[in-house]
């Protein structure tokens, strides 16, 4: 007999939480207080970033498959 697999809703949830209005504020926020743009200087930062890293990866597509089109997104960004 086969033992089901759990299911896991992880990616489904994180989605669902950022992806309203609400949700995308608090998580520009969350990289932004990480200092997620900035160049990590010491290994608590290094942490900070890897753990926003971590949570862009649970929402679903912080990944190397997805090279083409974050490379399209960030050449169709406004200019600051």
């Amino acid at each position: 007999m086969f033992k089901k697999q759990p299911v896991d809703n992880t990616v489904v949830d994180y989605r669902r939480c950022f992806s309203t209005d609400a949700g995308k504020r608090v998580l520009g926020n969350m990289l932004m207080e990480a200092k997620f743009f900035d160049y990590t200087k010491t290994l608590e930062e290094q942490a900070v970033e890897n753990f926003m890293k971590t949570v862009l990866t649970k929402c679903g597509s912080y990944h190397v498959d997805n090279i083409d089109e974050y490379v399209n997104n960030l050449m169709t960004m406004r200019i600051q």
